[in-house]
Order: structure tokens, then sequence, then C-alpha cells
């Protein structure tokens, strides 16, 4: 697998250099140039001198955790791995910061460090252990297999705070340095069946009591007292909410009674609601919390906030706001909890503030800012694209994307550059954007490319050329051609003009050792002989460019009985769908964009599933159904446990005849893989959005095989094969064998 390293002036491009002999240049309008180096041209990483040590400042005031404290200090004597969870605002962060500093790590000769784990995904969690441990000199970017073969000798003590994978993910990382202890903290336990889980609850009523007079900065007379412990205890002994309850006193003037009186009549989610109007908030505070709320509870820079507003007055209310406990201060950096986020969003209107940020932020990045507050900003940026895609603003996604993706790279959170390469991959398809399609699949298969991922990245380069072929883009065609030959193994320079990469890539290319009569027999095999390697048969076809006539593929006999006409094949034109899966939980209605599988993924789709978590939509030849029937080749669609649906969308599809008396032809079913029984689920074909045959499937079952009659005209249609899981079961192993529209009755 190819490992990269990352250099250059990143408001122009990135290179990205690789010791799987490949050099690589992102920044040209068209996509990322890939080229082969010479072997000598390898970058190097060294171990950083140990014991290293990463620690956030201590938190000596700590109240109670005596229990706790006792439970992971015997959990690290047998090094045995810790799972702090508890509710936002409950002390996770200070009680972890409290541990860095008093648990005994003489035994951990790696070192100690601690990490925010928050917004990092598996990946981006494993790049930042290595880079904790390895002097990587200008932003070396190794594979995960190389990262998870250096963690093993790893011996250290590692925090990560604010933990947001999941459980499966949570013992991987575990298992990715085996030698080392974690502790994590995170809202949700993140151990099952192993290790140390320490639940943080409220405060007892005599330590919450002592936090809240504390905060109040004076002493409590008898009734008083008796409120205080009041409120404390509607509380449940939340550290936050007691800070704030006691700094809201404190700043207000207000009575403790008239405190207790107004918190104990209010639902948890509203509290946060009543502090703010008890504290007399003007206009312009106001619009500060509703600014850190549209950022979703990330850090904002106080220069974003100064940028935004232009009122002169935003620090004055920031240091306000911080007194009453309602924002939190990263001086000269500034949030608001999970919580607070939760309530003014559902109180007030913020899409307006939603929207303000997404133009900020397009328009901020394209004043190409320094590298560190890009980074510092990150987190903000992050959320801001993805909150965009929510809501559904494709252009503006396109453009942040656009913008964010390089600084991405150089930070070394490529599974975050997968996510927004995905995303804008998303808008570009909903805005009918080939060009922009092309781009975001040349961008997704030039970095599987550089991490090794031979077959991913020949189906997404594959794509992209052939939407870049179909729509004329001759600079874009010949960049993503470039990168297929690179693939192959071939070195040459591009062909014409692309963009003014030319001179990069001659330079590239002349840093490689001179082709052997080897390597150019291995291109003419690529070149003449299977052509096949280098592009799949099947072109996907981009959504601006209706899809060419499809021609019936038998024609009618001269005898009296007419031979029924295929109209049109659903399984072998499944690759030029868009395909999604539909989830549905209390948060809402979801769609994401699924990646078509043209092979099987390895091993199997069945293990992708259940290490990825995810959907799955592909190719396979030679299928056993339940029946013990076997498909030479089937369309899976498996619709992953509570991701209960999945859909493909076949858009602008032409169908050259009428057919009055046309008929639907569905066999569909399971794989003959039994783990566990399941309800089953449910197979649709929709035409034009109208639900034209439904049919359920049972598990044990024979396979479906039915015909239903349809009138369909001359024209173009869009249709939609659709699956639906009866149950959140992983293991829906759903087959389309068969799936055809007929001129006439084909049995």
């Amino acid at each position: 697998m190819a490992n990269v390293s990352i250099g250059g002036n990143v408001t122009d491009s990135v290179m990205v250099f690789g010791n799987d002999n490949y050099v690589v240049k992102i920044g040209d309008v068209n996509g990322g140039i890939v080229n082969i180096i010479k072997p000598s041209d390898k970058p190097k990483y060294s171990a950083r001198t140990a014991p290293v040590t990463i620690k956030p400042r201590d938190f000596p005031s700590l109240i109670d955790r005596e229990y706790e404290f006792e439970a992971i200090k015997k959990a690290t004597q047998f090094s045995s791995p810790v799972s702090i969870w508890g509710q936002d605002g409950i002390g996770k962060t200070s009680f972890i910061r409290h541990l860095t500093h008093t648990l005994d790590t003489s035994n951990f000769t790696s070192g100690t460090i601690y990490l925010n784990a928050s917004g990092l995904g598996y990946e981006d969690l494993l790049q930042a252990l290595f880079d904790s441990f390895f002097d990587s000199g200008a932003s070396y970017k190794p594979s995960t297999t190389e990262i998870l073969r250096e963690l093993q000798s790893i011996k250290a003590l590692i925090f990560l705070d604010d933990l947001q994978i999941g459980r499966d993910e949570a013992a991987s990382i575990l298992n990715a340095a085996p030698n080392s202890l974690f502790i994590f903290s995170s809202i949700e336990r993140s151990l099952w069946g192993e290790g140390e889980i320490v639940p943080l609850r409220g405060l007892p009523e005599s330590e919450a009591f002592k936090l809240f007079e504390k905060e109040l900065s004076r002493a409590l007379n008898e009734q008083e007292k008796a409120a205080a412990a009041a409120i404390c205890s509607v509380l449940q002994g939340n550290p936050l909410q007691i800070l704030q309850a006691a700094s809201l006193a404190r700043d207000s003037g207000k009575p403790i009674e008239h405190l207790l009186n107004e918190v104990k009549n209010e639902r948890e989610e509203n509290r946060s609601m009543v502090y703010m109007g008890m504290a007399n908030l003007s206009d312009s505070e106001k619009q500060i919390l509703a600014l850190l709320a549209a950022a979703g509870g990330n850090i904002v820079p106080l220069q974003h906030v100064t940028g935004i507003l232009k009122s002169g007055k935003e620090q004055e209310n920031l240091q306000k706001l911080i007194k009453l406990g309602l924002v939190q201060s990263h001086s000269p950096r500034y949030s608001i909890n999970d919580a607070l986020v939760s309530s003014i969003t559902s109180a007030w209107e913020i899409t307006s503030w939603q929207d303000v940020l997404l133009n900020y932020a397009i328009n901020w990045l394209g004043q190409q800012p320094a590298s560190a507050l890009v980074e510092e900003s990150s987190g903000l940026l992050i959320h801001t694209i993805k909150n965009a895609g929510e809501r559904k603003k494709w252009r503006e996604v396109i453009q942040l994307g656009r913008a964010l993706e390089k600084f991405m790279i150089l930070y070394k959170r490529w599974q975050t550059w997968s996510d927004i390469l995905n995303l804008i991959l998303t808008a570009a398809k909903a805005l009918n954007d080939s060009q922009v399609q092309a781009w975001a699949l040349h961008q997704l298969g030039s970095r599987a490319l550089y991490l090794g991922y031979t077959s991913e990245a020949k189906t997404l380069l594959s794509q992209a050329l052939n939407i870049r072929q179909v729509i004329g883009d001759k600079a874009g065609q010949a960049l993503t051609q470039h990168n297929i030959n690179t693939l192959n193994g071939i070195i040459a320079p591009l062909k014409g003009d692309a963009s003014g990469c030319k001179k990069y890539v001659s330079w590239g290319c002349g840093t490689a050792v001179v082709m052997t009569a080897a390597l150019t027999l291995a291109w003419l095999v690529f070149t003449f002989i299977i052509p096949q390697n280098i592009t799949p048969t099947k072109i996907p076809t981009p959504s601006r460019t209706p899809s060419p006539t499809i021609t019936p593929t038998s024609t009618p006999s001269p005898t009296n009985t007419p031979v029924p006409v295929l109209l049109y094949d659903f399984i072998d034109h499944a690759d030029e769908a868009y395909w999604f899966n539909y989830t549905k939980n209390s948060d809402g209605e979801f769609e994401n964009d699924l990646t078509f599988f043209f092979e099987p993924v390895s091993p199997d789709p069945e293990t992708y599933m259940a290490k990825s978590e995810n959907n799955y939509v592909g190719w396979e030849p030679n299928v056993t159904l339940m029946n013990g029937n076997i498909q030479k080749r089937v369309l899976l669609t498996y619709p992953y446990f509570d991701y209960f649906k999945v859909f493909g969308n076949y858009e602008k599809v032409s169908i050259d005849q009428s057919a009055p008396n046309g008929y639907l032809e569905l066999q569909a079913g399971y794989k003959d893989i039994f783990i566990e029984s399941t309800e089953g689920a449910v197979f649709r074909i929709y035409i034009n959005d109208r639900l034209m045959l439904e049919e359920f499937y049972k598990f044990g079952d024979k396979p479906i095989n039915t015909i239903k009659q349809v009138s369909i005209q001359k024209g173009v249609y869009q249709f939609r094969l659709e699956v639906e899981s009866l149950d959140p079961s992983p293991y829906d192993y759903a087959v389309w064998a068969v799936v055809k529209l007929w001129d006439r009755n084909p049995r």
C-alpha cells in the first residue's frame, strides 16, 4: 500500500510523496496528478524520543470522584482499558485532565498522551496516534497498514477524550496498540465485554452544594442554603448546570429562591433557555449564542465571531456570557455545550445563522487564510459543510468542499477528505453537474491510488474517465487517463494541455528510471490486449446527459408468435444508477450516497458490512440463492442493520418503443448464507416515482419469481429499485437476480 508525505504551499497546491513509488500533486482544477518516482526518493520517518508526554493542564480543584479514581487506578495496574462515560456537562474532561497528572505512568515506557478525539473517525484517529509517537518530517502520511504495524510496539498510557466512534471501532483501536493502555471518555459507553466501565453521574448533594457556593462567591444564609441544595437536587448534581445556575444567581442579582422556582418548573431540556431568559440577554448577546449554536458546539475563533457580527462589542458580550456559564472560553476561541446547542436549536430559528456561517466560510477560505487558523477552525468548517449537505445546499457544498479538501490532505485528515469528496459527489449528482461529478470521482480514485487500494482506484478513475469522455472534457480526460496509466505501471507524459500541468508531470516522470523492455511490453498488453483492465465495460451515464437509447436485445421472430423483446435489463445497467441508503431515527430522515462495487469487495461483501457497519451495493458472479439455484450475475443490495433501506435511481433511461402490454419480470431473494433467521425484506420497483411492483420475501422461502403487466410508452423514464429490511438485522442478504422490462409476457 502506498504511504505518502505532504509538503508545499497549501494556498496553491499540496505535494504528496509516497513510498510505493508515487508522487502526487493536488491543486490543479481538473484534479490530482499521480506520477512514478525513483525508489531513492521515498520519504522516511523515525520514532520520537521516548517517553513521549502530551498532557493538558491539570484540574486540581476536582470535586468528589474518589470512588471512580480508585477504580481506574486499579484498572491501570492490571492493564485493563477504561471507558468513562456520562452526559454532557457531567465533568468527563475535567476528570480526564486530573487523571493525566495523578495516575502512575512509570510502566509505560513509550509515554503518556492525551488526545481530543472529537470529530475524528477511526482512520483519522489512527493517524493522530501515529503522529504522537513518530516524527514524519514534512507531514508524512502512512497507510493504515503501516500505522497498525508501527503501533504494535508502542507501550503507552493513552487518553482519548470525547471519543465519537462506534464500539466496534473502539475495540479496533485497542487492537491497534495492544501493548498500550487506553482510557476512553465519551457520552455513551465505548467498551463492551472487556475493560473497566466507569459511569460518571451527578455529584453527591454535599459536594454539589460546595460547588454552587464556590461559584456564587459568597456565603449563604440558612434560607438560601435550603434553596441552593434544592437546586442542586433538581439538577441531579450535574456540575455544568450547577455552575450555570450559580453564575446566574451571582450576576443577575435575583434571589436564589426565585431561581429555584424557575428551575424546578421546567423540563431538563428547557433549563438552559430559562437561564438565558432570567439573564435578560441583549439582542447582540443572543446573536452570539445563535451563531455558536449554528456552529454545532464546535470551537469558533474570535476572528470569526467579530468577522461575522461586526458590532465592536463581541469581546465584551462574550465575557458576560462566560460569567453566566453559557459560553465556554478556549481563549481566544469560544463554544457552547451540546445541551445548549439542542435547546437553542429547538427554541430559535437558526437556519439563517447557518446560512450566514456557510457563506462566511466560503468567502473566508477564498481569501487564502493562514493554514494554522484553518486548522484551528477545522471542526467548525467540517460541521458547516455537513450541515449544508443535510439542508441540500448543493452549490455551497461544492464551493466549500473544493476549498477545504487540500487542507484536509495537509492535516492528514484523509478519512475526512474522503467524506468531503463523497459529499461533493452527492451534490454534483443532485445538480446534474457532470463536470464536478467527474472531478470528485477522479479525486476519490486518485486518493485510493495513493493509499494502494488498487481495485477501488481502478473503478473510480474509470468512472471519471467515462464521464469526461461523454462531456468532452479533454483536459480532465487526459489527467484521469494519465493516473490510470500510472496505476497500471505505465510511465507516460500527459498529451496536450491539461490546465498547465504538463510541465509538472514531465518533471515527475523525469525522476523515474528509463522504461525497460518489460515495461513497454506491459504497456502494449494493457493498451491493445486487455483494455478492459483499464476501464470497466459499463459506462455510468452523467446526470446532465440522457442515457443512450436502449436497443432491444432480440428481434421479432418471423413466425406467427412474436418473440418478447427485452426493453431494459436493470441488473446489466445497475452501475449506471445512483445508489443510496435511507435511515430514519429520532433525529430525522437521512439519505447517504453509496459506492457501487463493480467487483465484490475483498474478502467478501459480508465481511465488508460487518467491519464498516454500512450498506453495500454491487455486482457478484455465481451466487447461490436460498433454494440452491446459482445465478451467473446478481445485484447485491444489503440494507445493513438500522440502515434499513437501499435504493438505486436509474435516471433518464430511453425506451425506444411503446409497450402497452409490457411486463416487469422479477426474481429476487436472499443469498444462501445462514447466520440467523430474519423477518425478511420487501423488494420494490418504481417507474417515474410510481410503485409498479412490490413483493415481500420471507427468510428461507424460495426466491421470488413473478411478472406483472405494465403499460409503457416510448420515451425517457426514471426507474428505481428499492429493498427494505423488515427488521433491524445485519443479515438481510438481499439479491436481485433478474429484473427486466419486456414488451410482452416473456413466459
